[in-house]
C-alpha cells in the first residue's frame, strides 16, 4: 500500500498535534496518524477508503491510521487563521505512548483504536460534546490539551454506537502506488468542478490517458466504487446541499446537479438517502425547527 504520504513532523517530538488549518485537505492522502476532523463552514463532500459522505459546517471525522481522505468543497470560502476551514487533532498510539496506552485506565481508548480502521462520523450528542471541547482546547496549555485529549477520546470510546456511524467497508483495502494516486486526484477533482455537467467514463479516461475499459477496473479497484456510482453520490450530496440551503424547486436543483431527468434523480436519491428528496428537505426543516 503506496497512498500520497503527509508527514506530520510535530507527532515526532510531541504527543499529538492540535491546530486550527486555513484550508481543507483536498489531496487525497494517508498517514500513519490517527485524525479528528471539525469542519467549520464549508459544504461539499469527503472521501474516506471507500466512503463518500457529505461534508457541512459541524462534520467531525475520525479517521484512522493510513486510510486515505480528503475533503472537497463545492465553493471556495474565505479562509484564514482568524476564519478557519476546520479543527485538526493528529496522533498515533506511538506518539501517545504504548506503555501509557497498556495501563489499565485506557482500555476503553485501546478499544477504540482497535476499530478506528473502520473510521467514524461522530454524530448526535456526542459530536456536540467533542466540538466543545476541540473549541476548549484553543485556551489551554498543551499539558491541559493532552489531558483534555484523553478525556475527549475515552468519551468517543463509550459513546453509543448510533453516534459512531461507520464509514469504511471491512473488506476495504487500498492498494495504491503513486502514479495510481495522482490519477484518482486528477478525475475526483474534474468531477468535483463539472459536477453540473455530463462527464462520461470516457471523458475520465482521456483525462489519464487510460481507456474506458482499463479506466473503469482502476477507478473501482482504487476507489471502491464504479464511476457512475461514485458520481451518482456526488451529484446527490450537491442536491442534498440544495435542498438544506435553498427554496429552489426539486425539479431544478435536479438538472443544476446534472441528471438529465426527474424521475432518474428521485430514483437515485432513494436509492443512496433512503428517501426522496421532497421527505429529506422535510425531515431536515422539522429537525431544524425543532
Amino acid at each position: 500500500m503506496d497512498p500520497q504520504l503527509e508527514i506530520i513532523s510535530t507527532c515526532k517530538t510531541r504527543s499529538f498535534s492540535y491546530k486550527f488549518d486555513e484550508n481543507l485537505w483536498t489531496v487525497w492522502h494517508f498517514h500513519p496518524e490517527i485524525d479528528i476532523l471539525l469542519n467549520l463552514k464549508n459544504c461539499g463532500h469527503y472521501t474516506c477508503g471507500d466512503y463518500l459522505g457529505e461534508l457541512k459546517p459541524g462534520t467531525l471525522l475520525m479517521i484512522g491510521p493510513n486510510v486515505a481522505h480528503a475533503l472537497h468543497t463545492l465553493e471556495e470560502a474565505e479562509n484564514n487563521l482568524e476564519n478557519p476551514a476546520m479543527i485538526a487533532l493528529q496522533f498515533s498510539e506511538e506518539s501517545l505512548g504504548k506503555e501509557l496506552l497498556n495501563k489499565t485506565e485506557m482500555n476503553n481508548i485501546l478499544q477504540l483504536f482497535e476499530k478506528v480502521g473502520r473510521c467514524f462520523e461522530v454524530i448526535g450528542e456526542t459530536r456536540d460534546k467533542v466540538e466543545e471541547m476541540l473549541w476548549q482546547m484553543k485556551d489551554m496549555s498543551e499539558l491541559q490539551r493532552f489531558s483534555h485529549l484523553l478525556l475527549l477520546l475515552d468519551l468517543i470510546a463509550t459513546a453509543k454506537n448510533e453516534d459512531k456511524q461507520v464509514l469504511v467497508s471491512p473488506n476495504f483495502a487500498p492498494n495504491l502506488n503513486q502514479k495510481s494516486q495522482s490519477r484518482i486526484n486528477t478525475v475526483t477533482q474534474f468531477l468535483t468542478a463539472n459536477i453540473n455537467k455530463q462527464v462520461s467514463l470516457a471523458e475520465a479516461a482521456e483525462l489519464v490517458n487510460m481507456s474506458s475499459k482499463s479506466f473503469s477496473r482502476f477507478f473501482k479497484a482504487n476507489t471502491g466504487k464504479n464511476f457512475v456510482q461514485y458520481v451518482n453520490e456526488l451529484r446527490i450530496g450537491q442536491a442534498c446541499r440544495r435542498l438544506i440551503e435553498s427554496n429552489d424547486s426539486i425539479t431544478e436543483i435536479c438538472y443544476d446537479s446534472g441528471f438529465n431527468n426527474l424521475s432518474n434523480f428521485n430514483r437515485r436519491f432513494l436509492e443512496i438517502k433512503k428517501m426522496s428528496p421532497r421527505d429529506f428537505r422535510q425531515e431536515f426543516c422539522k429537525k431544524v425547527g425543532s
